[in-house]
C-alpha cells in the first residue's frame, strides 16, 4: 500500500477584520455621522434681544442722541442681521429673548 502525500492547504492566519478593526471602523463612522446631523440638521435655537435693542434705540431718539434718520438705518441694519443669520443657517431658529429660558444662542445686533 502506498501512501498518498496528502496535505490540506494551510490557512492564511487572518481571514477578515478583527474585532479592533470592527470597533474602530463603527466608531469612526458613528461619530462621523453623529458630527454631520449636527452641523447640517439639527436644529439649534438663536435668540435676539429684540424689546431690549427697540428700547435703547427709542431711548436714545428721545434724548436726542441720534437722529430719526439714524434710528431709521439701525433697525434697517437690525433687519438685515437677522436676513443674514436666516440665510446663513438654514437649520437655526431665531426666536426672542423673552421666550426663551436659558441655552440659546444670542444674536447680538452690531451697530
Amino acid at each position: 500500500m502506498s501512501k498518498q502525500n496528502t496535505k490540506q492547504p494551510e490557512k492564511p492566519a487572518s481571514t477578515g477584520l478583527g474585532y479592533f478593526e470592527i470597533i474602530l471602523i463603527t466608531l469612526t463612522i458613528s461619530t462621523a455621522a453623529i458630527f454631520c446631523y449636527d452641523r447640517m440638521f439639527a436644529q439649534k435655537i438663536k435668540v435676539l434681544d429684540l424689546k431690549g435693542y427697540l428700547h435703547t434705540q427709542k431711548a436714545l431718539l428721545n434724548a436726542g442722541e441720534i437722529t430719526e434718520q439714524q434710528w431709521t438705518m439701525k433697525l434697517d441694519i437690525a433687519e438685515q442681521t437677522l436676513n443674514d443669520e436666516a440665510n446663513n443657517h438654514r437649520n437655526h431658529i431665531i426666536v426672542l429673548k423673552d421666550v426663551v429660558l436659558r441655552n440659546g444662542d444670542e444674536i447680538s445686533i452690531k451697530n
